[in-house]
């Protein structure tokens, strides 16, 4: 006769776990093995939606970056009633990404202050520097072009590039870590609105206990 009751000690594999279904994950697990095996998959996540990304025409992009700015004139009006008093961080595009320069542009000249993300070393928060127009720039980490001054900001309103995204707004980045270790340590919290492409939507980003959510994601067919 067989025992038919369950093994106290058994437990399925962290890594099958998306077997059974991709929002399996807890985000505050801390299973080695579930951690690298989310890293593995978004590392394959991320090749893809970066290649898929780069291989778009420039009127395509263009027509997203048009839509993009439209919706964050929206979101501005109505969720910030047109305050032209507060830091907004924006970013400059990289690798295909959403290129906002010409709408930050047009928001320095209403008035607003402006700011773009620099990266002083790694495995620290990023900190931000006031950027116009018109500014100075000098290529930063990565030869990212950043604004040659020494003076620094805190942003209300911070704009994230993303690569990934899901409903929950968990947004996957290039693996850096360093937007979800600035949100954590900016206080007060900034409103935090990720920038991407609706192609970009997965059904889940495997979030991990460091991954921070975001306020708001913005697309060029849809904010949630």
């Amino acid at each position: 006769m067989t025992d038919d009751k369950p093994n106290p000690d058994y437990a399925s594999p962290a890594c099958m776990a998306r077997e059974i279904a991709p929002d399996y994950f807890d985000p505050f697990a801390r299973d080695e093995i579930a951690a690298k095996d989310a890293a593995r998959w978004r590392k394959a996540e991320r090749a893809r939606l970066l290649a898929e990304r780069e291989g778009e025409d420039a009127a395509a992009r263009q027509a997203a970056d048009r839509a993009i700015a439209e919706r964050l004139d929206d979101v501005l009006a109505t969720r910030f009633h047109g305050r032209d008093d507060l830091v907004l961080a924006g970013f400059w595009p990289i690798r295909a990404e959403v290129d906002l320069r010409d709408w930050m542009a047009r928001y320095s000249e209403k008035g607003w202050r402006i700011a773009l993300p620099v990266v002083t070393a790694k495995d620290q928060p990023l900190i931000f520097r006031p950027w116009s127009p018109d500014a100075s720039m000098r290529p930063g980490r990565w030869n990212i072009p950043e604004p040659d001054t020494r003076a620094s900001v805190v942003p209300q309103i911070v704009l994230t590039p993303l690569v990934g995204w899901d409903s929950a707004r968990y947004r996957m980045g290039y693996g850096g870590g360093f937007y979800d270790r600035t949100l954590a340590a900016l206080r007060p919290r900034p409103y935090a609105i990720g920038i991407g492409l609706e192609a970009g939507r997965l059904r889940t980003i495997y979030p991990q206990a460091h991954d921070v959510a975001l306020d708001l994601i913005v697309t060029d067919e849809s904010s949630i």
